[in-house]
């Protein structure tokens, strides 16, 4: 039986709960937005400062703990968030870059979906 060792055994957890790393564009999200319904908004957020998989886990789970946030994604190698949020909360978006900047690190400015 072949061990990992302990940062292989980080990366390979990271990988699942993170998911697959994919660039993601606003006008990508457009068509799944509209299958969610227009209460819905999608937007994405550079953020830098991540340098592992684990910094991006961190960011993740503090934004999904904002309130109105319906999901959360990171996409490690492109370095962006993306955020599912309900539209009619104006101000989540400025909770959200508040609680990446709490962890240490920098959220540019959002690209919202239309």
């Amino acid at each position: 039986m072949k061990f990992l060792n302990s940062s292989s055994a980080a990366v390979a957890l990271a990988a699942l709960l993170l998911g697959p790393g994919r660039p993601v564009r606003a006008q990508e999200d457009a068509p799944a937005m509209s299958r969610r319904g227009s209460d819905l908004r999608v937007a994405t957020i550079p953020v830098e400062g991540m340098a592992c998989l684990s910094c991006a886990a961190s960011i993740k789970r503090a934004v999904r703990k904002v309130d109105g946030v319906t999901d959360a994604e990171i996409d490690f190698v492109g370095r962006t968030l993306r955020v599912t949020y309900a539209a009619g909360r104006p101000l989540l978006l400025g909770r959200v870059r508040t609680a990446i900047a709490g962890l240490g690190y920098t959220p540019g400015p959002p690209m919202v979906a239309p």
